[in-house]
């Protein structure tokens, strides 16, 4: 008996040392809790902006390709074996320039027995017109006697065409491309000898859809972009417009100019172009470093004082995107001009924090920012 005694009181003991340590814990649990509802949630400190209403030039993107001004194949005129070549692949030549040398031993030689009987014909018919003169020959002689003149001059002419087409001569000034005929290869008519592209200026053929063609008129600004990293920039303009769309693609075909002084345009390029059309458009915006890009929805931080304590809030914003244009995107809905939102920073807050305004400077944020060469 005394044994089991012994038993419930060691349980009662430890039953009570379980409760006193659950009390202890329960208050010390308690007081935590307490003082998190009094705890205050320190600022976080981030840059604002304060949405803006800005004037954007209506434009019109698409990817075009690029054109050399005057650009041809240089072929052969006349067949023949390639005798002497004077030019290197991917040099400049004038206009003029022999290129390319044809042998012509033959038709030299040619020339030289249509020369003689062109002066033997020649000589026949000043004697039969002075024979003619006095009745001593007839008409009909005379006649026959101009024809072989005739003839003969013909024969001498075509051979000295057939021998200027055999030096090969650069039409008009360009650049030169990658050589595709050899020392003595034989070539018959049209085969191509190189390339040669006009580039001091060039032509960008781009696709317009029908919906956008009313817009497009001769002279409107375009600029193109090489789309290489370097962000350069070459501006021309429109200089003629398509006088058909296509049927299937329900496109028509755009022309611009443009200088290309530098050769930073290479015929064959695709180039991204940007028509400037007429009567700016009004657009809501920030910078796109406040918005947060997410699969559910974008949003950004709004800014706003606390209606009972003033202190500064951030509130999480759904909003509809537009157009990006440099630092800025359109804001299509959700905000409004003049509301004050969180620029850099913006990442690390969530709904209701409290915030403080940096005094850190940041960079100016631009419609067309440019890079700095060091």
């Amino acid at each position: 008996m005394n044994k089991y005694k012994s038993i419930g009181i060691a349980l009662l003991s430890l039953l009570g040392i379980f409760l006193l340590l659950v009390a202890i814990k329960g208050s010390q649990i308690f007081t935590m809790i307490d003082s998190g509802k009094h705890q205050v949630q320190p600022a976080e400190s981030v840059s604002v902006f304060t949405a803006e209403n800005q004037a954007w030039s209506n434009t019109f993107t698409a990817v075009g390709t690029v054109e050399a001004d005057e650009g041809i194949n240089v072929s052969a005129e006349v067949s023949g074996k390639v005798q002497k070549i004077l030019f290197k692949s991917g040099e400049r030549v004038k206009a003029g320039t022999v290129i390319l040398l044809q042998e012509s031993g033959n038709e030299t030689a040619q020339l030289s027995a249509a020369t003689a009987r062109l002066h033997l014909a020649r000589a026949n018919y000043d004697r039969m017109v002075q024979l003619r003169k006095t009745n001593t020959v007839s008409q009909n002689e005379l006649d026959t006697a101009l024809q072989q003149n005739q003839s003969a001059q013909g024969d001498v002419d075509n051979l000295r065409t057939t021998l200027e087409k055999k030096v090969v001569k650069a039409p008009f000034d360009g650049r030169l491309g990658i050589r595709k005929v050899d020392l003595g290869q034989d070539l018959p008519v049209g085969t191509p000898i190189v390339s040669l592209q006009a580039t001091n200026r060039v032509r960008v053929n781009f696709p317009v859809p029908q919906h956008w063609l009313v817009q497009m008129t001769k002279d409107l600004p375009v600029t193109v972009q090489l789309g290489d990293g370097s962000n350069t920039i070459i501006k021309g303009e429109i200089t003629a417009i398509g006088a058909e769309i296509n049927a299937t693609t329900r496109n028509a075909t755009v022309q611009s100019s443009l200088e290309n002084s530098n050769s930073k345009l290479i015929p064959g390029m695709a180039v991204q172009t940007i028509v400037t059309l007429a009567n700016p458009s009004q657009v809501l915006v920030v910078p796109v470093m406040s918005v947060i890009f997410a699969p559910f929805g974008d949003t950004l931080f709004v800014i706003e004082k606390d209606k009972t304590t003033g202190a500064l809030k951030a509130r999480q914003q759904f909003v509809r995107l537009g157009k990006a244009r440099g630092d800025f995107i359109e804001i299509v809905d959700g905000l409004k001009a003049g509301e004050m939102v969180a620029s850099a920073g913006a990442f690390k807050l969530f709904n209701g924090q409290l915030v403080a305004i940096s005094k850190t400077p940041i960079p100016e944020f631009n419609v067309e920012p440019k890079t700095v060469d060091n």
